[in-house]
């Protein structure tokens, strides 16, 4: 039988929830970094800090220096210093001002546009894993905390978080950006449960960001993506409380998948707000000639009987059934388990190529519209790709918010519709890579005019024109005027940085 796990193997880039955007960083005192010192002191460094350094020629050079996606193993870094306090960062951020190197933050690496990485240095925060507090009305997160983590943690006092649906995906680069996922519909997306945050900023300050203090910088901090304002060092969240979880998931026949995913669009936007779900088309070799799969996933925080009734509503309205159907009604960690696709013995391949190219919209595509995407999906079918299509659905509690009450601007949003493609090899063709990317592309032309122009800035498109209106629309000019007062000398940069 198709799992999510063997699905996972197959296609090996469902839905990752994107991870750390990458951060650069910004002289403290004057001038802003412009390249590589000859001689950096590398051991002045060891010396100042409790974490690691690493450096090219260790014998955990190569290791230390991958990201999620095999591609950008070809980036050779300066150095990679693993921070594991507070001080550790300031330290790190002075170092590479001093030496004139540039910084890119990592917590996740999982940011499909490798911001993550870079030929300066790369400040890897995920030894800053803390999660305390468990039990009371807010608990503090570090910003290398896997999703998997924190909700073993907050497991045993019957709590949880808002988390994407890639089980290592970490706090830092996940909440910057926003925070969509499983629970957002219900709960709403991940940033706006935050309290407070403590950052390191570019001058090498440790300041607190919240309603009361710095309250700019907590605007900004939740939805303007990682690697603008500094570095995230602790979070400090409301978890929420969800006991259960009624966790679904059905593969529906290719034959029924246009009449499936149309009807789905028009039931999801009424179903109740207790409930979530996505649905991903995915044809594991796309010139294979087999037809692809249509994995429907969700759940309902509520009864079980809530949600047979639901999928029952679903099924008459399409009138067929799936080809196979899982309701499970478990605790919300184990719940996730499934989710992650790791609660059969499960793991997550890793990606080596992959791109993807996607819209938020805030109505269903139509009959028209869906027919149109799934045309665009079987169109040029090539040997070698790996193909999806993601509806990832939003609504509920992610618009209880304005679109300037936070960096996110997204309220109105129903679905995150997205064209992914990966390939087998770390280093492909450029004819594989503008095959890919074309047809890609042509899904996105398909699904670009039923959209407002939004996209989510954790799923970088490196393709996008007009990227600060799709991530950021009226609030880019706040942001501007943001960045130029807390990094004036854009040390932290990369290049969808705000103000590029």
């Amino acid at each position: 039988m198709l799992d999510r796990r063997n699905l996972l193997r197959a296609g090996g880039v469902l839905a990752a929830t994107v991870a750390t955007g990458a951060a650069a960083g910004a002289p403290a005192a004057g001038a802003p970094a412009a390249g590589r010192r000859r001689c950096p002191d590398w051991s002045a460094l060891r010396s100042r800090i409790q974490g690691d350094v690493v450096l090219p020629g260790d014998a955990a050079y190569d290791a230390s220096k991958q990201l999620a996606i095999g591609e950008y193993d070809a980036v050779t870094p300066a150095g990679i210093v693993y921070g594991e306090t507070p001080a550790d960062v300031q330290a790190v951020v002075r170092f590479a001002q001093d030496n004139s190197l540039t910084l890119r933050t990592r917590s996740g690496g999982h940011n499909f546009a490798g911001w993550s990485t870079g030929e300066g240095l790369v400040l890897d925060v995920r030894r800053m894993n803390h999660v305390t507090g468990g039990g009371s009305p807010t608990v503090h997160v570090g910003p290398g905390t896997q999703s998997i983590e924190a909700l073993g943690v907050l497991k045993q006092y019957g709590q949880g978080m808002v988390t994407g649906t890639c089980h290592d995906v970490c706090v830092g680069g996940y909440y910057s950006g926003g925070g969509v996922g499983y629970q957002s519909r219900p709960f709403g997306i991940g940033s706006d449960r935050m309290v407070s945050a403590k950052v390191v900023l570019a001058d090498g300050r440790l300041v607190t960001a919240s309603e009361r203090s710095n309250p700019d910088l907590f605007w900004a901090l939740r939805g303007s993506g990682g690697g603008n304002w500094g570095v995230l060092v602790d979070v400090e969240m409301r978890p929420i409380s969800v006991p259960r979880m009624v966790f679904y998931e059905q593969i529906w026949s290719w034959d029924d998948a246009e009449k499936f995913l149309d009807t789905w669009q028009q039931w999801y936007r009424t179903t109740p707000r207790n409930s979530t779900g996505q649905v991903i088309v995915i044809q594991p070799d796309a010139g294979s000639g087999n037809p692809p799969i249509v994995l429907q996933q969700g759940a309902y925080y509520g009864t079980k009987e809530e949600a047979d009734a639901g999928l029952a509503e679903l099924a008459g309205l399409v009138g067929s059934t799936p080809a196979t159907s899982k309701v499970l009604d478990l605790p919300f960690a184990d719940g996730m388990q499934y989710v992650y696709g790791l609660a059969e013995g499960g793991s997550h391949p890793r990606t080596l190529w992959q791109r993807m190219r996607a819209r938020i919209v805030d109505q269903p595509l139509g009959t028209a519209g869906t027919a149109a995407a799934l045309a665009a999906f079987e169109s040029a079918p090539r040997t070698g790709q790996t193909r999806y299509l993601s509806f990832v659905g939003l609504g509920g509690a992610v618009g209880d918010k304005a679109p300037t009450d936070t960096a996110f601007v997204h309220r109105g949003a129903l679905f995150h519709i997205g064209y992914g493609v990966a390939l087998p090899d770390a280093s492909p063709t450029d004819e594989d890579v503008n095959a890919a990317v074309g047809w890609a592309t042509t899904g996105f032309n398909v699904i670009n005019p039923l959209s407002g122009g939004h996209s989510y800035i954790n799923f970088p498109d490196m393709y996008l024109d007009n990227w600060q209106n799709a991530y950021y629309g009226v609030n880019y000019d706040r942001l501007k005027r943001l960045k130029r007062a807390y990094d004036p000398y854009r040390f932290f940069d990369h290049p969808r940085a705000i103000g590029n």
